[in-house]
């Protein structure tokens, strides 16, 4: 069995800490110098983009969680 990203479950992450998506990438650029827009938040989110990992190093900086947060990870 290959190994897979499961569920994305960033939407659920940020939305737990209060933040749209402009605010999330607004925080990325403004504290990290990440360019994320909010398109591709949306991406990511909706599992049509999985993240590199830089990215989502800055959205766990940001959000207070691990990566093993941001996926539900197939067993």
């Amino acid at each position: 069995m290959a190994l897979t990203f499961g569920k994305c479950l960033l939407r659920d992450l940020r939305l737990r800490a209060g933040l749209t998506q402009e605010e999330l990438s607004e925080r990325l650029r403004s504290k990290l110098g990440l360019t994320v827009s909010p398109t591709l938040l949306s991406l990511y989110e909706n599992g049509r983009r999985p993240m590199p990992a830089l990215n989502m190093r800055g959205i766990c900086i940001i959000l207070g969680c691990t990566e093993a947060d941001l996926y539900e990870w197939p067993r």
